[in-house]
């Protein structure tokens, strides 16, 4: 009873960090039957991805239409949303699913887009401003199970 406690104990005091999204082009590729995943810059800053990287209009859409990490259901409610709303990010006349389907960026050429959605903190890599992983990212997850495994064998049959 006292590791689960302890288990408790650190999944409430560890910090709210933001996961990367890496198997979002991939899925956006399967979802919309694309040739190929799309450049991670649809929504990033660069094909780094990363924390507080979303700032492209086409990714802020989709956080607003309810997309968060790690949740391909939730990707493909968002690129539901785009498709029934007819979106168009860059407002030059082919919705964004459309442009994704033709190869295009949906957020066109211009980065000069008039966007208040909130920026997102998660994306396509775990790397922070450095470009570098973080160490958090690997090392808490094998900790983590480390310890269940550990408990499950302490219980035993």
């Amino acid at each position: 009873m006292r590791i689960h406690s302890f288990l408790l104990a650190i999944g409430l005091a560890a910090p709210a960090v933001a996961f990367a999204t890496p198997n979002f082009p991939a899925a956006i590729a399967r979802d919309l039957q694309l040739a190929s995943p799309p450049a991670c810059t649809i929504c990033h800053a660069t094909n780094e991805g990363g924390s507080g990287t979303v700032t492209k209009p086409f990714g802020k859409y989709l956080v607003s239409r309810g997309l968060v990490p790690f949740d391909e259901n939730s990707l493909a409610g968002a690129l539901a949303a785009a498709a029934g709303e007819r979106h168009d990010s860059d407002g030059d006349g082919i919705t964004d699913i459309d442009a994704l389907k033709q190869g295009l960026d949906p957020n066109g050429s211009s980065s000069t887009h008039a966007v208040t959605l909130d920026d997102p903190s998660f994306g396509c890599s775990a790397t922070g401003s450095t470009g570098r992983t973080s160490t958090l990212f690997i090392v808490l997850p094998l900790i983590l199970r480390l310890l269940v495994h550990a408990i499950r064998r302490s219980s035993g049959p």
